[in-house]
């Protein structure tokens, strides 16, 4: 198989990046005016109990895969092995998810009323497994990646914009969400069948060699979904479909603008890798550099998502889903806590192979979030569970600093800390007299990112911010 340079990969799973955020900017306005709030709470509440059995099947069989099969991938028949043994690890964990699921839907009272949601979606558990996607990673095959999931998203998008019409819909909303996932997987097992290497469901294995390792990652992966996933779902058990649906909106953008603030990142981890691997010193300048451009980056993104928070739960969701505002402008300030939480775990401890440090903070918080969301949802509802995030998030990331503290030098920030904020100062104040003034949401809307934008440049330029002013040397070098 042809291996494309590594800028290639890097520009398709860009886009790939990128395209997997628009397409639900695209669908979930969509979808959350014609199925209303209720229906919207029922599919995002199966969707987070899935989610753990989806766990239990992966096994964290992707992540280990990929890190030790890069190894053996130019031995065809080591490499078959490999991947056939791991299948068939991740084949019967996948037969246990099973039966752990029927067992939970059967004796889980609460549970009975979603059985159809639940069951049509764990078609999803099988269907990942035997697509093996992780073997293409394995090959760096970024541009078969890339066109499936485009290809997938485009088929889904058609199929619910021709079926989904009205409230009733719901499941076959849900019937199209499994069934691209069915193509997803289908369309991966024969493709790696056929272009990376042969594999099979093999009678012995050795057990030992993979366990370990794989239940190291599986126990990273079991605190982090609990982490995520428990508001969701406690919310379903401890509330209604009418408050998931409100919260699940209010996380979805959440979401959204996370991953996007979150994607640069990504390459600098390779970076910090070779400096800590040679103990080259840069690694203090370029940690420093990283920590400032977060906060000029970062910043004005949460206080805009903010100010503006009620105009784009509107535009997303519409006028029934304004009741999730407050849920939202709470999790803008988890935001900030989770990228620099992020920057410290995937560009410090990470490449410094602390991943049990990581394992600790992802697990404490876990512990955390659950236990005080059985006491926050009953008290404050939605908002409850966004407080409970917000304080996961916190501890997440005070402990990646303490953790990192020895291992880096972070430098002057004081000044960039200064300049940003008096921009955010001063372009929330101005956007709150153009909230005044302007009644009509969807000209308010883009009015004020753009006069927030211009006055937040000007203010970075007249401060005489260093990011700035590097990122504007190196687009006149350029």
């Amino acid at each position: 198989m042809g291996k494309m340079s590594l800028k290639s990969n890097a520009i398709l799973n860009t886009v790939k990046t990128v395209v997997g955020l628009i397409f639900p900017l695209i669908t979930f306005p969509y979808i959350s005016r014609i199925l209303q709030v209720e229906s919207i709470g029922v599919y995002n509440f199966s969707s987070s109990i899935i989610s753990y059995f989806l766990l239990i099947a992966g096994l964290g069989v992707a992540v280990y895969g990929v890190r030790e099969g890069s190894r053996y991938r130019e031995d065809k028949e080591k490499i078959s092995r490999f991947v056939s043994e791991v299948f068939t690890i991740n084949m019967w964990s996948t037969i246990f998810s099973y039966i752990c699921l029927l067992i939970t839907v059967f004796c889980v009272s609460k549970l009975h009323d979603y059985s159809l949601a639940i069951g049509i979606l764990s078609l999803e558990i099988f269907f990942t497994t035997i697509g093996v996607s992780w073997v293409c990673n394995i090959f760096e095959d970024f541009l078969f990646i890339t066109i499936q999931s485009i290809s997938v998203q485009v088929i889904s998008l058609l199929l619910t914009l021709i079926f989904v019409k009205n409230p009733n819909d719901i499941y076959i909303y849900i019937a199209i969400v499994a069934f691209s996932k069915i193509i997803s997987g289908i369309v991966s097992f024969l493709y790696v069948q056929a272009k990376c290497c042969r594999f099979k469901w093999v009678i012995s294995c050795d057990l030992k060699k993979h366990i370990k390792p794989i239940m190291i990652i599986f126990s990273t992966s079991i605190a982090m979904t609990v982490y995520v996933s428990s508001d969701m779902t406690m919310l379903g058990f401890m509330t209604n479909d009418y408050q998931v649906g409100l919260y699940s909106t209010a996380v979805k953008i959440y979401t959204i603008v996370k991953n996007v603030l979150a994607a640069a990142l990504v390459v600098l981890v390779p970076r910090f890798s070779i400096f800590f691997e040679n103990k080259d010193e840069k690694a203090n300048d370029l940690f420093t550099n990283a920590f400032n451009s977060m906060v000029v980056i970062v910043f004005p993104a949460v206080v805009g998502l903010a100010l503006t928070s009620k105009d784009v739960v509107r535009l997303i969701g519409g006028e029934k889903y304004l009741g999730g505002v407050e849920s939202l402008q709470l999790l803008c300030l988890a935001i900030a806590f989770s990228l620099f939480a992020t920057l410290y775990t995937q560009c410090i401890l990470i490449p410094l192979k602390k991943e049990k440090l990581v394992f600790i903070a992802t697990l404490l918080s876990a512990i955390v979030n659950f236990s005080l969301n059985l006491v926050f949802i009953p008290w404050l509802g939605i908002n409850g569970a966004a407080i409970t995030t917000i304080i996961a998030e916190i501890l997440v990331c005070m402990i990646a600093v303490i953790c990192s503290k020895n291992y880096i030098k972070l430098g002057k920030c004081s000044k960039n800390f200064i300049s940003v904020t008096i921009g955010c100062v001063l372009f929330f104040l101005v956007g709150m007299c153009i909230k005044n003034s302007i009644t009509i949401y969807y000209i308010r809307l883009p009015v004020t990112v753009a006069v927030s934008c211009i006055i937040y440049l000007i203010v970075l330029i007249l401060t005489k911010n260093e990011f700035l002013y590097s990122a504007l040397n190196k687009m006149k070098r350029k």
